[in-house]
């Protein structure tokens, strides 16, 4: 596909205390982004739903350099092409009225068809995928090595307000539950830089989960499990 841009102005909604744009307000922007970018060639949720498909982000590096503060207008880039048989990429930055580089984020996706509950091939597509020509933007963390036990388990229900349009949880809701339930005394100093999202499996409203923590220095790995199994892994760093 062709690079595709918008702009976006932040609002109070999306900000924590600070006034300073929340985590996991990027997360939700990446995903209007591929929504905006995939319709304009017909190959959004409204085509999706037609043919029985459902577009599934399977893992995210995203960087954070600078959050945008309340009010601040940001201009989001993004450009996507066929990663493997199965897998889409997508790159998406946010860059301030300056062109300063505010955060990057580097996605992987496949379109899953709803009737086999399995991923399609993106060369049955009518639309042909470009391959990735640039390098990852984001550099893959270096997580150190974790202990074999978590420092802590939070258990937590999916609630209402995690649900997308899909009926899923939504991919941020992930993120909000590893932040939110974080012990004060295992939270590191300074705000989350990076993280690494890998997506398991799906989740609906009224799951069970507990959410594993671990920390070594500025990392801290979050895993969302449930009796079905692990349903995401995310892995910080923070600064």
């Amino acid at each position: 596909m062709n690079d595709f841009a918008l702009t976006h102005t932040i609002t109070s909604y999306e900000c924590s205390e600070d006034h300073l744009m929340k985590p996991e307000f990027f997360l939700h922007l990446c995903q209007e982004m591929a929504e905006e970018h995939a319709d304009l060639h017909d190959m959004g949720f409204g085509w999706a739903v037609r043919n029985h498909k459902i577009w599934v982000e399977t893992q995210g590096n995203y960087e954070l350099f600078r959050r945008p503060a309340w009010k601040e207008t940001i201009t989001l880039r993004t450009n996507t092409g066929q990663a493997s048989p199965l897998q889409a990429r997508r790159f998406v930055e946010m860059t301030d009225k300056d062109g300063n580089v505010l955060a990057r984020a580097d996605l992987m996706w496949v379109l899953i068809d709803i009737t086999t509950r399995r991923p399609f091939p993106l060369k049955r597509m009518e639309f042909a995928f470009k391959d990735i020509e640039c390098p990852p933007i984001t550099t893959p963390l270096e997580c150190p090595e974790w202990s074999e036990a978590p420092l802590c388990c939070t258990p937590h229900t999916a609630a209402r307000r995690d649900v997308d349009f899909n009926g899923h949880i939504n991919n941020s809701a992930y993120l909000i539950w590893a932040l939110d339930t974080l012990p004060a005394d295992q939270t590191p100093e300074g705000a989350p830089a990076r993280f690494h999202l890998t997506f398991r499996k799906e989740c609906m409203l009224g799951a069970e989960v507990e959410v594993q923590h671990y920390r070594s220095g500025n990392f801290t790995r979050h895993i969302i499990n449930s009796a079905e199994g692990v349903r995401a892994e995310i892995e910080v760093e923070w600064r």
